[in-house]
């Protein structure tokens, strides 16, 4: 494409969507380009502007404000890159690593699964988790936990978001099941975003139900949200989320996760998490703590983070 045609295109584009449909490019310096968005991924913007064409440029450096209305580029802007509003689904599914050591061999069936996705456009980001653990010794159920969590921060401007989320908790024990269920609703500042790196942080108000060896607490709390996600150590990425919610003279309840990925390929990763739920109740006080390793596929977009 020579510097002749840039102009042509951008004012094709603009004619193609009436004058109505243009996105906004904001630089971090405040300029503005009006035009439209070919595709987000990758910590990169490809814009094409109505005035300079086709544009690549920094995530970290700019960001869009769409008008709320999808107009087709022209036709060669579509064929050099396709248009896309959000980002893929991404979905890590991984199987935790286990070494049984000693001398004595012991019938054992072992499952124990990860489940990962998220999804993220110029409104918000979905992510949710899914872990479960099985293991029978010698024909004895020993292990049948699960945990899920499943959330939406909605962003409601470069530096304010809203949050939804929901947690559940199942765990074998000597008495029967241990439950946990935790809804929340959070309010907070977005921190240092970019789709590489970013704290979300906040005060929540939530409601918590508790089931052990066969009593039961439920009642409203107030507490604090966080969640971040960084680079770490190359090519490795951090996330880390902290739910902490305080029913005040009933007693608290915390859970926090980080978990550290690194790729050993387009689609291949080998991870490491440690979970960790702390809880001050008269039905139960203690806590627990669990590293885990995992290698695992990712379903989506290669490559990404």
């Amino acid at each position: 494409m020579n510097a002749a045609t840039l102009p042509a295109i951008g004012l094709a584009a603009a004619l193609g969507c009436g004058g109505t449909c243009a996105d906004t490019l904001v630089g971090a310096n405040g300029d503005r380009l009006s035009g439209h968005v070919l595709e987000q991924r990758d910590g990169k913007i490809i814009f094409l502007s109505d005035l300079f064409g086709r544009l690549e440029v920094s995530a970290d450096k700019a960001r869009v404000e769409p008008d709320g209305l999808v107009a087709a580029p022209p036709a060669s802007a579509v064929a050099a890159v396709p248009v896309e509003a959000s980002s893929p689904w991404s979905i890590d599914v991984g199987v935790k690593l286990n070494v049984d050591r000693g001398s004595l061999k012991t019938a054992e069936d072992k499952l124990d699964t990860t489940l990962v996705l998220s999804r993220r456009n110029v409104n918000g980001e979905l992510h949710g988790s899914f872990k479960y653990q099985y293991k029978r010794t010698e024909d004895e159920l020993r292990d049948d936990d699960w945990v899920v969590s499943l959330g939406y921060d909605r962003f409601l401007s470069e530096h304010r978001f809203n949050a939804a989320r929901i947690m559940a908790t199942r765990e074998l024990t000597s008495d029967g099941y241990d439950l946990a269920r935790t809804v929340s609703l959070a309010t907070g500042w977005r921190l240092w975003e970019t789709p590489e790196h970013y704290l979300r942080v906040g005060p929540a108000l939530g409601y918590l139900f508790l089931t052990r060896s066969q009593q039961q607490y439920d009642g409203p709390a107030l507490g604090v949200y966080a969640r971040a996600k960084t680079p770490f150590l190359g090519r490795a990425v951090l996330t880390g989320e902290l739910q902490l919610l305080d029913s005040f003279a009933d007693g608290r309840y915390a859970s926090l996760e980080l978990r550290v990925r690194h790729p050993l390929g387009e689609r291949l990763y080998v991870a490491m998490g440690w979970n960790y739920v702390w809880s001050d109740f008269a039905i139960e006080s203690g806590f627990t703590s669990e590293w885990r390793w995992d290698i695992g596929w990712r379903f989506g977009p290669a490559g990404g983070n």
